[in-house]
């Protein structure tokens, strides 16, 4: 099943999907314009009866928010879409809300937009969610216009979860395009959920992908103080008995990315 091309959406929703709670992900295509919207199911556990005339592009294993997100947006330039507005599976979201990016993204020039921003800290580059600044989208809700992808490419991969739309953000300001915040109401999404806040996983991953964003965005008086602060960043995550973080830093150092654990 395809976008219909003689259709040429404008705006594409695209959910990332992994075992989706029925109820909650009933509700969310509920709300959704059937016609323009893609999910993508990292988990391979939805078949076509659970997303109606939605498209769905089921994936034989977990590949990660990034690579699903690039997955889904490919399919949608393929058929002719201008914007594409990614949604985590958990994202809670109304009509009128919909109707509202409907209304504002076409009026926008092209940008990387979204309703919560984040902060990146100056001193050591991790993320802040929520945040007076909009230093970058978070990546539960964000909208990217066809431009930026041509210009910017796409999701890296390799973080798996957390710190690529941070990574992304940054890379398109760097390219010239601005990054808008919206003022949306009826969309909201309580971060970390999916994972457990503070869980070995989460603490893995932002652990371990601190570390990568900095490598590859951060400038260099940053990536200096991390190098010298790095044995008190161990040391705390120790003390804090944050065996996930301990693990995610290793396996940084041995470049290993993707899955926690090395399995999807």
């Amino acid at each position: 099943m395809a976008l219909r091309k003689e259709m040429k959406p404008t705006i594409v929703f695209i959910i990332i999907a992994y075992h989706p709670k029925p109820e909650e992900f009933a509700r969310l295509l509920r709300i959704l314009p059937s016609e323009e919207t893609v999910v993508v199911d990292n988990g391979q556990t939805l078949v076509s009866d659970d997303v109606g005339r939605a498209t769905l592009l089921p994936q034989s294993r977990n590949l990660g928010y990034g690579a699903a997100a690039n997955i889904g947006i490919r399919h949608a330039i393929a058929h002719g879409a201008e914007w594409f507005v990614v949604l985590n599976q958990d994202v809670t979201i109304n009509r009128a809300a919909v109707e509202e990016f409907t209304k504002q993204l076409p009026k926008l020039d092209p940008c990387v937009a979204g309703p919560f921003g984040g902060g990146i800290d100056p001193k050591r580059w991790t993320t802040i969610l929520p945040s007076e600044r909009t230093d970058y989208l978070s990546g539960s809700c964000i909208a990217i216009h066809s431009k930026v992808i041509k210009k910017v490419g796409y999701f890296y991969e390799p973080y798996f979860l957390y710190y690529e739309e941070a990574d992304y953000c940054v890379r398109a300001k760097r390219m010239g395009f601005p990054l808008k915040k919206l003022t949306i109401e009826g969309v909201t999404h309580e971060e970390s959920v999916s994972l457990g806040r503070g869980s070995a996983a989460h603490q893995y991953y932002l652990a371990r992908n601190h570390f990568l964003f900095v490598e590859r965005q951060a400038p260099g008086d940053v990536k200096l103080h991390e190098a010298l602060r790095f044995p008190k960043t161990f040391m705390e995550h120790m003390r804090r008995h944050e065996r996930g973080a301990a693990i995610g830093i290793r396996d940084y150092f041995l470049r290993r990315f993707g899955p926690y654990g090395g399995t999807a």
